[in-house]
């Protein structure tokens, strides 16, 4: 996690000081994409993702004298909180707290929201109960139920930036390998979706993936080829129109795989047609993040992204469109005890 010259000293200083308070600040996530192989094969559960610095999770995490935990947020959320605490609860002697969120990342829309939350809370219970925090990502992701398939949220909660997941280990190397490469920071993304829409999520996709369906050989060849010599490269060299033009294609070519259960390459048919209408005035670069329904689009600037977002409809149809601009995120999720003093070194 992102910290300001956090020490071993640090460490030992939070094993004496009581912790009244915990600040946790981490962005959200865009994922372009499972890549579906056979099992135990190369990329499976692969792909590729950046992470966002808005919208954001902010919370505060505070143990009180209570015998019941208080929760302020949305009803929605505080659900979703209380099935958090009852999944570290059987792993972590976490007695009561109260969370107060500041700031919320919408639920099943495409942007990570769940793991991002799960992580956050995970962080703040172990520095509650044990003072210290796991090195490894993946440790925190266990204690919340997270990565089951991807890891690009739990890599990017750690040390954000653009991340290239290899997928599971086919037990020939040991680990999962998730490569990370700095974001331009100058780069944005319009993120836009239609208002109160949801993509697939839950049992839904639980359902899917049980299914153990896989990716013609010819796709994930060519999804390898697209991500290892094209989208790369690009993003290493900050050529924004390769990129652009890159991550379009692979958006389109996993999307082909996902079509039949989503209803098309997009999983909204207002996307479609809002993603035909860019291209007609020259935008390139929309991709589907997840499930859906946001997409994604790329854009070389502040400016880049203004000049996009004029050419967003308030409505398709009957459907009212939510539209954003957001900067990239090239750290890790900040975490900050109540002496103000950063949580943790950055994972590696």
């Amino acid at each position: 996690m992102a910290s300001s010259g956090t020490s071993e000293l640090t460490d030992k200083r939070m094993m004496t000081v009581a912790i009244s308070r915990i600040d946790v600040t981490t962005g959200s996530r865009l994922h372009f994409g499972l890549i579906c192989s056979k099992p135990a094969a190369h990329w499976r559960f692969g792909g590729i993702g950046v992470m966002l610095r808005q919208p954001a999770w902010r919370l505060s995490v505070t143990p009180i004298a209570a015998e019941k935990d208080s929760i302020e947020a949305t009803d929605d959320i505080c659900q979703r909180l209380r099935e958090l605490l009852q999944r570290i609860r059987s792993r972590h002697h976490l007695k009561s707290v109260r969370i107060e969120v500041h700031q919320e990342v919408s639920l099943h829309t495409g942007l990570g929201s769940g793991t991002q939350l799960g992580l956050a809370l995970s962080a703040a219970s172990e520095l509650l109960t044990l003072r210290h925090l796991h090195e490894d990502p993946f440790q925190l992701a266990q204690l919340a139920c997270r990565a089951e398939r991807s890891a690009i949220g739990t890599v990017g909660f750690a040390r954000g930036g653009f991340l290239v997941d290899h997928g599971e280990s086919n037990g020939e190397s040991p680990g999962r390998q998730v490569d990370r490469f700095v974001f331009p920071d100058d780069w944005r993304f319009v993120l836009t979706h239609p208002e109160y829409s949801q993509g697939l999520s839950g049992e839904k996709e639980r359902t899917f993936f049980g299914r153990r369906i896989h990716m013609p050989q010819t796709l994930i060849e060519n999804l390898e080829q697209q991500v290892l010599q094209e989208i790369i490269p690009a993003v290493r060299e900050k050529q924004f129109e390769a990129f652009a033009t890159s991550l379009e294609n692979y958006g389109q070519s996993v999307g082909t795989f996902y079509a039949a259960e989503q209803g098309g390459v997009f999983a909204h048919p207002a996307m479609t047609q809002l993603a035909a209408h860019l291209r007609t005035v020259g935008i390139s670069g929309m991709a589907q993040s997840s499930w859906g329904p946001l997409i994604g689009i790329p854009a070389g600037s502040q400016k880049h992204a203004e000049e996009i977002v004029r050419l967003i409809p308030e409505r398709i149809g009957p459907m009212r469109l939510t539209t954003a601009i957001s900067e990239p995120l090239n750290t890790g999720a900040t975490i900050r005890t109540s002496a103000g003093e950063a949580a943790g070194r950055e994972f590696v």
